[in-house]
């Protein structure tokens, strides 16, 4: 799964001290609020992002948290399936599955789906980060 990531250089790691303004609206103030609190980042940390010409991803709701938490429980299933039919001798799988090109076939396709959901699973989790300089523009 592609998805953006943001390098993190030596300059980030410094303090910052500076402050930077803008006169928002009450209303601006609150929709930055709430996109900021969405991408799971403090205000500062999102405009500083959104300045760079990077877009953070929004956080996930209750319940997608709760579907991604059921998808998970289905990759550790699918995983120890694989694992039971790896372990398992050639007559195993054959009685087990009567017939041994179906359960090959099965085996090489659950693999892919086991690790795309893996890599999903991981894309998901990984936080934001506040860039450290601006985006080139040609990735814009």
């Amino acid at each position: 799964m592609e998805h953006e990531t943001i390098e993190q250089n030596n300059a980030s790691n410094a303090k910052r001290t500076v402050f930077i303004g803008a006169k928002v609206t009450p209303q601006q103030k609150e929709e930055i609020q709430a996109r900021a609190q969405q991408c799971g980042m403090t205000v500062s940390n999102y405009l500083l992002a959104r300045a760079y010409g990077y877009t953070p991803r929004a956080r996930l709701t209750r319940e997608e948290a709760a579907l991604l938490q059921e998808l998970d429980g289905c990759r550790s299933d699918l995983i120890r399936y694989t694992s039971v039919l790896q372990g398992m001798s050639t007559s195993q799988r054959f009685t087990l599955f009567n017939q041994i090109p179906f359960m090959a076939g099965w085996f090489h396709k659950l693999r892919p789906v086991a690790e795309a959901v893996s890599d999903f699973l991981t894309a998901i989790r990984e936080q934001n980060r506040v860039p450290s300089t601006p985006k080139p523009e040609e990735e814009k």
